[in-house]
């Protein structure tokens, strides 16, 4: 589902994206409540959003073409040609929580770090929209190429479905097994799975020395990280993954501070 470049419009900064990790206590932490799906996705019908998503699919479509879009405006026309059309309805995302790299007792194995909700143009080109809450209103902090981040989420069939970023893989948490969902997955936990302890160990080897405040990230080592341990095909090098970041704000926050965890290059919306 995924490409390897993924357009992103949250920040123009060193080509990279934004990954949001919050802490919890539960074995899947708890994430908004149902009304905050319908109001994520009417904050994404407004006028000022799909404007925003609009002037998105222009300068993707101008970067697939290989042109250069970052100092390039868009017109209102060009913008209104997108006609850009949500797709279902907004999706709660998780990511693997740091507490649960760390082994924490309790720890929950993901935790709710934004709302998505994918969109299409008249042209073909496919995104999906993160929102955040801020107060009591939903906010489009950012637009990505793909869809993954809101047709992943809708595969949860009894269970609950997160994401392991730093190798692009989806899983499902259901019965006490971790089970991979896309490619990269599968070959992390193999096909049958494995149990949430099994997991832990698995990511523990991957991250616990990367975590805030350990020797990677205070030498600086903030990139050319790709994760092999314990995947039979390892995931191809998508770039800087810096150490998991540990976030008690909103994805909003996040973006404004720079937090970053994979390559996804980024077009200007």
């Amino acid at each position: 589902m995924r490409s390897t470049a993924k357009l992103s419009a949250a920040a123009l900064t060193a080509g990279l994206g934004v990954t949001v990790f919050m802490g919890g206590n539960a074995a899947m932490a708890a994430g908004p409540a149902p009304s905050d799906s319908a109001a994520a996705t009417k904050a994404a019908s407004t006028q000022a959003a799909q404007q925003q998503l609009s002037s998105f699919f222009v300068r993707y479509e101008r970067q697939q073409q290989g042109q250069l879009v970052t100092d390039q405006s868009v017109t209102k026309a060009q913008a209104a040609a997108k006609a850009p059309r949500l797709e279902g309805s907004a999706q709660s995302v998780y990511s693997l929580s740091p507490s649960f790299v760390k082994g924490e007792a309790n720890a929950p194995v993901a935790t709710f770090s934004y709302m998505a909700i994918g969109a299409k143009s008249t042209t073909g080109q496919q995104a999906t929209m993160w929102l955040s809450k801020s107060g009591k209103s939903w906010k489009v902090w950012n637009i990505a190429s793909g869809l993954d981040e809101a047709v992943y989420p809708a595969k949860a069939a009894g269970g609950t479905v997160f994401t392991e970023p730093q190798i692009h893989a989806w899983y499902r948490l259901a019965n006490g097994r971790v089970t991979g969902l896309n490619d990269t997955a599968v070959s992390s936990v193999g096909k049958s799975g494995v149990t949430v302890a099994a997991y832990q160990r698995l990511v523990h080897t991957r991250y616990a020395d990367k975590l805030p405040g350990s020797q990677y990230q205070q030498s600086g080592k903030l990139g050319g990280f790709s994760p092999s341990t314990g995947v039979s095909k390892p995931a191809p090098d998508r770039g800087p993954a810096p150490a998991l970041m540990a976030l008690g704000a909103g994805g909003a926050a996040a973006a404004a501070a720079g937090i970053v965890v994979a390559r996804r290059r980024r077009v200007q919306g």
